[in-house]
């Protein structure tokens, strides 16, 4: 399969004050940088997509979050501490435990808010879908922010003739609008859409009102939330290789010993929930 480029796409990694597994924080994001370094050597990546949730900074819950609490910010460690080894060219957005304004979001990643690219060919659209109520003076899970249509068609301008991926942390179909579905549905040129936020990996196929159009899930390096057992989404990231007729994606969870339930837990290496799109 001729390939003309391979993208990375990760969210709630949770760099923060709450241990998963029976493995620490720090631990846990080690082995992110670590076993991602090796996936991108056996497989070079040409860029990551990171969806949202590098924290808990803004959580109403327990103890709180990191940010309004003491005014530590576990975004900018994590950008400092882990992003900046990956080793490849990222793009970050927020998700709904992000909720810095724009000017201090830029300043802690070196990334705007929203923002789209090219590349292989195809053009990806990462929208900001917690945009809302910035910036707050309280603990918040972040207000959800439908989808800026006029955004959207402005950024696939810029891309003509590319087909379009959109990402976001987080698409609430219950809470957009008939404009948004009408986009997806009726623009031939968006072939699916990549979210967080649920810390699932499996891959939702759309209903009419949005041209049957696939909706992937990115997975977690935190919790699972997967049906059954946790190890039925465990640790990982979504991989999307594409090619000259079209692009395959998997859920790739490299190899990981934990503690689940008081059980030592061993997830091997392997890929799930795959899909193939056919241009």
């Amino acid at each position: 399969m001729e390939t003309t480029a391979r993208l990375v796409l990760m969210s709630d990694l949770h760099d923060c004050h709450i241990d998963w597994y029976g493995v620490p924080t720090a631990e846990r994001m080690e082995r992110l940088v670590s076993q991602y370094r090796a996936y991108a050597t056996a497989c070079p990546v040409d860029h990551i997509m990171m969806l949202g949730d590098y924290s808990l900074d803004f959580w109403q819950w327990d103890v709180k979050g990191s940010w309004l609490r003491e005014g530590v910010s576990n975004t900018r460690h994590f950008v400092r501490t882990y992003a900046d080894r990956l080793g490849t060219p990222y793009t970050m957005i927020p998700g709904n435990h992000e909720q810095y304004g724009e000017a201090l979001f830029y300043e802690m990643t070196g990334c705007h808010r929203r923002a789209s690219l090219s590349v292989g060919g195809a053009a990806f659209i990462l929208a900001d879908s917690f945009g809302r109520d910035l910036d707050p003076r309280e603990h918040s899970d972040g207000t959800y922010a439908p989808m800026d249509v006029a955004w959207i068609r402005a950024e696939m301008e810029r891309y003509p003739g590319k087909r379009v991926f959109l990402c976001a942390h987080f698409f609430d179909l219950e809470r957009e609008s008939e404009a948004f579905a009408r986009l997806v549905r009726e623009e031939d040129r968006i072939v699916g859409l990549f979210q967080g936020h649920t810390h699932r990996c499996d891959v939702v196929p759309l209903g009419p009102a949005y041209g049957g159009k696939p909706l992937v899930q990115t997975g977690q390096f935190s919790y699972s939330h997967a049906t059954g057992h946790p190890g039925n989404g465990f640790w990982g990231w979504r991989e999307l290789i594409l090619t000259p007729t079209g692009a395959v994606t998997h859920y790739y969870t490299p190899a990981n010993d934990c503690v689940i339930d008081g059980a030592v837990y061993h997830h091997a290496a392997g890929r799930q929930d795959a899909f193939t799109w056919r241009f």
